[in-house]
């Protein structure tokens, strides 16, 4: 059965994106659709990462990962395989493999599709509202402590399993 089918049609305009984006470390994320607007059958969110934003190689329990590069190139680490994407490449990242990405250029742009929902949460809660529909502003400082205690905190209620650098 469809899990949408019990569900209003959802429209959102683009004047509506900056209330449904944040800014998460250096990068903007903006949540095109929830797991709360789905029912839990999953999520979509618009991300600009920004180049020097390496998460550690992790693993999740409960959701695949899909992404489709809108622009920018992105360079992924799939379990053994290492996997360079560009503009118009779709990169799928099944749960239960170690993975990690790294953006090439200066910003990527890609849609990230969470399988089922609920993974986006850790964005929400480890993030502040966007002011402008934009990159936050440079600050040249690294986030302090708390940000990777409440991330690590965020990614551990989530079913996600940083790994140690190796």
């Amino acid at each position: 059965m469809n899990t949408l089918s019990n569900q209003l049609p959802l429209h959102i305009s683009g004047e509506q994106m900056l209330e449904r984006s944040r800014w998460f470390g250096p990068n903007l994320v903006t949540f095109l659709i929830t797991s709360a607007e789905t029912k839990g059958a999953f999520a979509l969110i618009r991300c600009v990462l920004k180049k020097g934003f390496e998460p550690p190689l992790h693993i999740h329990s409960n959701e695949d990962e899909s992404s489709f590069i809108l622009d920018g190139e992105i360079r992924y680490q799939v379990g053994e395989r290492d996997i360079h994407a560009r503009a118009g490449d779709f990169v799928h990242l099944p749960k239960l493999v170690p993975h990690t990405f790294k953006p090439v250029t200066d910003t990527v742009t890609l849609l990230l599709l969470i399988t089922p929902g609920g993974f986006e949460a850790m964005f929400r809660q480890c993030s502040r509202p966007a002011i402008e529909f934009a990159l936050p502003p440079v600050t040249g400082e690294k986030p302090n402590a708390s940000f990777f205690e409440l991330m690590t905190r965020a990614n551990k209620d989530l079913g996600v399993l940083l790994l140690p650098d190796l």
